[in-house]
This record gives structure tokens, C-alpha cells and sequence, in this order.
């Protein structure tokens, strides 16, 4: 019997969704990303965090740049 997605394969699924639709053509922060993919994660499941976001943005064909903004680094996408 078919459940729900599991958490993980939500994620990429919404982050593929959104590397197709046209998102990543600028450049997105860690944060932006984040809290678009977690509109669609219900609210009880375990939301994404910015610390595990590079793991599934490994498996998409953008570009990743740090910047250094004040002490923190911040991490970039952008498609290729």
C-alpha cells in the first residue's frame, strides 16, 4: 500500500521540482532555499535545515559559491 514520500526522497523531489521550474537561474542562499522547500514539507515531519541542504544540492547540476557575510559563511546555488 503507497504512503506518503519518505522524508529524504521529499526533498530531493522538491528541490529537482524546483531546479527544473527555473528557480536556481540567480543565485540563492542557503536560507531562501530552505524555507521554500519546507512549504511543502508537512508540519509535523522534521523541516530542512541549511546544514544538510549542500548534501542534496550535490546531486543537481548548479553551482555552489561561499561568501563570507560578517563571521558566517554562506552558501550560494545557482543552475549551470
Amino acid at each position: 500500500m503507497p504512503g506518503p514520500m519518505k522524508r529524504k526522497k521529499l526533498y530531493r523531489h522538491i528541490l529537482k521540482t524546483l531546479h527544473d521550474t527555473g528557480y536556481f537561474d540567480d543565485w540563492r542562499q542557503t536560507d531562501e532555499v530552505c524555507r521554500k522547500v519546507n512549504i511543502d514539507v508537512p508540519d509535523r515531519w522534521s523541516q530542512l535545515h541549511g546544514s544538510a541542504l549542500f548534501r542534496y544540492m550535490r546531486e543537481l547540476s548548479v553551482e555552489e559559491r561561499h561568501i563570507w557575510h560578517r563571521t558566517q559563511m554562506v552558501r550560494q546555488w545557482k543552475k549551470i
